[in-house]
């Protein structure tokens, strides 16, 4: 089983919508897919096309005292959507049970990791990973415990500068580590001065060649409950998900032929 989290260190990255996508274009590509929504946010759902965001969800396992090794922290609310992913929810929970949570993962840094090696799924499945914005609890766990970190980004002065300052900690865990542009607009120069400064800051290879690109439709697609690369098959932003989906696609083939395509 591979693992990807997927991670931001800003607001408003798209990184919820951007998990999604790709948990659902990696399931038609045959891939067995778990979307996992480590965020208190509690929404990845609801883009998976949950009804109702109030059932219980992982962080319910997160309070319980002396859990063993064998206990499954998954149980009780995973859910299966239409495309066939396996949707695992935070859970909606009160503001002191989410801080008495944080307390929990902070005293037990491998919590996650030990949870995601439990479920009975399939060598070649991998698990995609939304997590609180970067730094947090929950971020954290998802990084140690991930194969592959994908940081997304749009191309703003200010998120990339926020990139650049938490890499020494997003990159300490020996993960392989990728970032992605999202809500990329061409037409704005201060996002082609922020993408070279970025670049230069990361070095070769880090960055993705496959940027999404902004696209005003993309909420109306949420809203009517449908996928955007499905009303608009031959839109930029469908082109860009396809391409980013088939990179992540032909990442996870090589781990299943070398083990580990550094």
């Amino acid at each position: 089983m591979k693992t990807i989290a997927v991670v931001s260190t800003a607001g408003g990255t798209g990184r919820t919508t951007l998990t999604a996508s790709l948990a659902v274009l990696l399931a038609r590509r045959g891939r067995q897919i778990v979307a996992l929504d480590f965020d208190p946010q509690n929404v990845l759902g609801a883009y998976l096309g949950l009804d109702s965001l109030n059932g219980p969800g992982i962080a319910d396992a997160i309070l319980v005292e002396g859990m063993t090794d064998d206990q499954d922290p998954w149980q009780g609310g995973t859910w299966r959507n239409e495309e066939g992913v396996l949707f695992v929810p935070y859970g909606r929970r009160s503001l002191d049970a989410n801080t008495r949570s944080e307390a929990r993962l902070a005293g037990t840094p491998q919590w996650l990791e030990r949870a995601l090696a439990l479920p009975d799924l399939d060598d070649g499945a991998a698990v995609l990973i939304d997590t609180a914005r970067y730094p947090s609890q929950q971020a954290d766990h998802a990084i140690r415990a991930a194969d592959l970190v994908l940081c997304v980004t749009p191309p703003e002065a200010v998120a990339c500068a926020t990139l650049v300052s938490h890499l020494p900690e997003l990159r300490s865990a020996g993960a392989q580590f990728r970032v992605v542009i999202n809500r990329l607009n061409p037409a704005r120069d201060m996002q082609r001065d922020a993408l070279a400064m970025l670049g230069a800051a990361l070095g070769p290879g880090c960055l993705l060649d496959q940027r999404v690109h902004l696209d005003a439709a993309l909420p109306e697609s949420f809203g009517r409950g449908t996928w955007h690369f499905d009303d608009a098959p031959y839109s930029q932003t469908a082109h860009d998900l396809q391409g980013l989906a088939n990179w992540l696609d032909a990442w996870l083939s090589e781990w299943d032929e070398k083990g580990d395509p550094r």
